[in-house]
């Protein structure tokens, strides 16, 4: 049994969203693979479909072209995003939008288990629709959604945020912002919330029961 995971986490290199993946994959006890998304250069789909329509995989050869080969041969995906402006970010939503080459006659990896991991700073009240609706063509099952919300804005990264009044922190803090110091304690860890790590390990049970086993396939 075979799991990806892609994070597009991208608060230095063991951000919450890439943890989230990796430990959700690990407590399957199955192998797993993981994919730092911010890591590759990549485009989004650029509609080449007389490429991808035969193979049914995208054809872009770039960073990630050798990734969606994978996805279509793993058991499950585990999927991560950082939550930006309020919806799944960019950098996720580019790679899924290759998931069009799957999408030809038939779709191979129609019914594949999925679960989405979100972490956001700001509004999340929209994002888990936002991805569902992203992966919604291409007939996957949506497992479970796990999500955290992490009051790190980027602000705390910036170095501006004393003097800013439209950015995360101003929206946290207000005007106690001009005054904040950074410290390590404002970068949140979603292992410390007893609810969150729940949700994860459940997350990682309910994907290893979505896997068919040899025997039930």
């Amino acid at each position: 049994m075979k799991i990806i995971g892609f994070s597009a986490g991208v608060v230095g290199r063991d951000s919450n969203v890439d943890r989230m993946v990796k430990v959700i994959m690990e407590k399957t006890g199955y192998k797993s693979e993981f994919v730092k998304l911010t890591d590759l250069n990549y485009f989004a789909c650029k509609g080449c479909v007389w490429l991808c329509a035969q193979p049914q995989v995208c054809q872009l050869e770039d960073d990630l072209f050798p990734y969606y080969q994978k996805v279509k041969e793993a058991d499950a995906v585990v999927l991560g995003s950082p939550i930006h402006m309020a919806t799944v970010s960019v950098t996720m939503l580019s790679f899924v939008s290759r998931f069009w080459g799957y999408r030809h006659v038939s779709i191979p990896i129609a019914k594949k288990p999925f679960i989405l991991a979100l972490c956001g700073g700001g509004d999340m009240r929209t994002s888990e629709e936002d991805f569902r609706r992203a992966l919604r063509p291409y007939a996957v099952s949506i497992v479970d959604v796990v999500s955290y919300y992490s009051r790190i804005p980027p602000c705390y990264r910036c170095g501006r945020h004393q003097e800013c009044v439209i950015g995360g922190a101003y929206q946290i803090w207000g005007d106690e912002a001009h005054t904040l110091t950074i410290t390590p304690e404002l970068f949140r860890r979603w292992e410390d919330r007893p609810e969150t790590v729940a949700k994860v390990e459940a997350a990682a049970e309910n994907l290893r029961g979505a896997i068919p086993t040899p025997t039930q396939s």
